[in-house]
């Protein structure tokens, strides 16, 4: 078998890394497109199939302005969302505890932080600044990211601490805007592919099916990311804390320990920290299209007591960071 050498498999990844860099703004024009596609097939063919308007049944009309009342506030909450995971910073080092951009803290200031709560304040060995614990570097960005997840060539941005939420609401309320509109178009779907039938909508019937096709093929792919992230979300942990848990738990079950995951507080309250809702903030601020700041500033985690197999060796598996 044909194996490469570890110089020419680092230079495969720089090369990788450096086009997902480039081609992040065609990634979120594609997005921008597909998604104002559906919008105009949605509000220009589905919404008028679905919600007929009967000025003599007044039923007709609650179920009308219930429609639109309903179709808006996804519309306005994908938006919202995308935007908001685009332009958000993830969290970086040299970015202060308040999270504004403009509060950039002194290295000594930084160890210092993190001095009070890790004995021995890691290094990156790749951008050479203070690494908090559930920060990794990532090979895009090149720079460490506050709980990194994930780089996104879909927001041209990573997916970190001051990023994540509004990036799973968009997942969200996009698979259930994919979702509703499948229930509610499958009917133009199949008009639009009876060529020889009347057509009395503007918009073209060839885009009127791929639209279909697409909510339905990016609903059940994106679903299924959305929910792999809500694991995540009340399991307490990351993309990257997944893979290096799981090491983590076979070293500790070949030793016959019990491998405790030191950031989890059980499935509600993992949920109510990530969506800092709650203590600070409403429960209800989910369902709402507005910014609201994660809790804590991503440098420093609380643990639980329950904790019976050592982070750091979790650590030392996941040295070489994504």
């Amino acid at each position: 078998m044909l194996s490469l050498k570890p110089s020419v498999l680092f230079s495969l990844d720089k090369i990788a890394s450096r086009a997902i860099a480039i081609a992040g703004p065609v990634f979120i024009l594609i997005a921008v497109v597909l998604i104002s596609l559906a919008v105009i097939t949605y509000y220009s063919v589905v919404f008028p199939y679905a919600f007929v308007w009967d000025k003599d049944y007044i039923w007709s009309k609650v179920n009308y302005y219930l429609g639109l009342i309903w179709s808006i506030y996804l519309t306005v909450c994908i938006a919202f969302h995308y935007y908001m995971s685009i332009t958000t910073k993830p969290g970086g080092i040299l970015i202060g505890g308040t999270g504004d951009p403009n509060d950039d803290p002194v290295l000594h200031d930084i160890f210092v932080e993190l001095e009070e709560y890790q004995e021995f304040p890691k290094t990156c060995k790749k951008c050479h600044l203070p690494k908090p614990e559930r920060a990794h570097h990532c090979s895009v960005c090149k720079r460490c990211v506050l709980r990194f997840d994930h780089h996104c060539p879909w927001i041209a941005n990573c997916v970190g601490h001051y990023n994540h939420r509004y990036f799973l609401l968009f997942m969200t309320y996009l698979t259930i805007a994919c979702a509703y509109f499948t229930i509610l178009g499958w009917q133009p779907f199949l008009l639009s592919l009876e060529f020889d039938s009347e057509w009395e909508w503007w918009m073209p019937r060839p885009y009127v099916a791929l639209t279909f096709l697409l909510a339905v093929s990016i609903g059940v792919a994106l679903g299924g990311m959305c929910l792999w992230h809500y694991y995540l979300v009340v399991s307490a942990q990351t993309t990257v804390e997944f893979y290096n848990n799981r090491y983590a738990k076979s070293e500790a079950k070949r030793r016959g320990e019990a491998f405790v995951n030191p950031y989890s507080f059980g499935i509600v309250n993992n949920f109510k920290q990530f969506f800092n809702v709650g203590s600070n903030y409403p429960i209800y601020t989910i369902f709402l299209p507005i910014p609201i700041p994660p809790s804590g500033n991503g440098k420093v985690w609380q643990k639980n007591a329950t904790q019976r197999y050592s982070t750091v060796q979790v650590d030392e598996y996941s040295e070489d960071d994504e």
